[in-house]
């Protein structure tokens, strides 16, 4: 006779209506739907432009992050991934267009975020990963006792009411053999997958303090500018080899837009700006004196 586990089927009904209730993450749509133009933007050496639309994505407040049950917790653990690929996309315009300080700021939102799903979700989605392994294990042992049986009956042509209870029983288990597999796989997925998320961001958090301490440690260095950040990028705009080692035309955008950013008001960033991007003519270089004649 058939025994065990079919109190586990209504279980299952829990995960389906969660899946049936979530809502497209808007966020996520908007993000989506505005890469292509940041990414354009970004071609075009638009940086700032491109930086006011990411910008534009961001939400003035956090979203609390609802802990009320496993529906709740899918559902904000979306959000919360939406919102980190909306920050990684302000870090990424932000370095680009020169606000270093605020790509710093976004990374180490993203990074909080990140670390603040996953915290969320870690021991609940831990505890219904075991719930669902445990359960597919009863119902496969259910089943690997009650084959022989399970055999016989699907291979009669005509069956009596209680055999086909029996039957549709056993159907039964193997649903939900098949279901808990399913759900082990989507809870476990997610655990990995904002795992994962909480440790992206670590590499950009990185990647922009270093380039604040290198920068710092240049300007500090300056002796004749006594550590003034607009001394420095005077002289740094004033030398034509600091603008050439920064390489091609997007490395001399970003190099100048960082410049316009620590001393907006320099002239000499802004004109060299309008040259790289033809708004402007280089200054002609002075005609070499001539030497006499003997």
């Amino acid at each position: 006779m058939l025994m065990r586990t079919f109190a586990l089927l209504p279980a299952l009904l829990l995960p389906a209506a969660l899946i049936a209730q979530a809502p497209a993450p808007s966020l996520g749509d908007r993000v989506k739907a505005e890469r292509p133009a940041v990414d354009k933007l970004m071609a075009d050496l638009q940086f700032p432009e491109a930086l006011k639309r990411a910008e534009s994505l961001l939400p003035a407040t956090k979203p609390v992050f609802d802990k009320t049950d496993n529906q709740a917790l899918v559902q904000s653990a979306v959000i919360y991934m939406d919102l980190g690929q909306a920050y990684r996309m302000a870090v990424e315009t932000a370095d680009a267009a020169g606000s270093w300080e605020k790509a710093l700021e976004y990374a180490k939102t993203a990074k909080a975020l990140s670390a603040e799903s996953y915290a969320a979700i870690k021991d609940p989605f831990t505890q219904t990963v075991t719930y669902y392994t445990q359960a597919g294990a009863r119902a496969k042992q259910v089943l690997e006792e009650n084959d022989a049986h399970i055999k016989e009956l699907k291979g009669k042509s005509v069956l009596d009411a209680g055999e086909r209870q029996e039957l549709d029983l056993a159907i039964g288990v193997e649903k939900e053999l098949v279901d808990d597999a399913k759900w082990v796989k989507f809870f476990q997925t997610y655990l990995d997958v904002v795992k994962r998320e909480s440790e992206a961001y670590d590499p950009l958090v990185k990647v922009m303090e270093d380039k604040l301490k290198g920068e710092a440690d240049q300007v500090a260095d300056y002796k004749a500018g006594k550590g003034e950040k607009t001394k420095w990028v005077e002289a740094v705009v004033s030398s034509p080899a600091y603008l050439e080692a920064q390489g091609d035309k997007a490395g001399k955008a970003r190099f100048l837009y960082r410049l316009s950013v620590l001393d907006p008001e320099n002239k000499k960033v802004q004109h060299q700006l309008d040259v790289l991007f033809g708004r402007a003519s280089a200054a002609p270089a002075k005609p070499a004196k001539k030497g006499k004649k003997g």
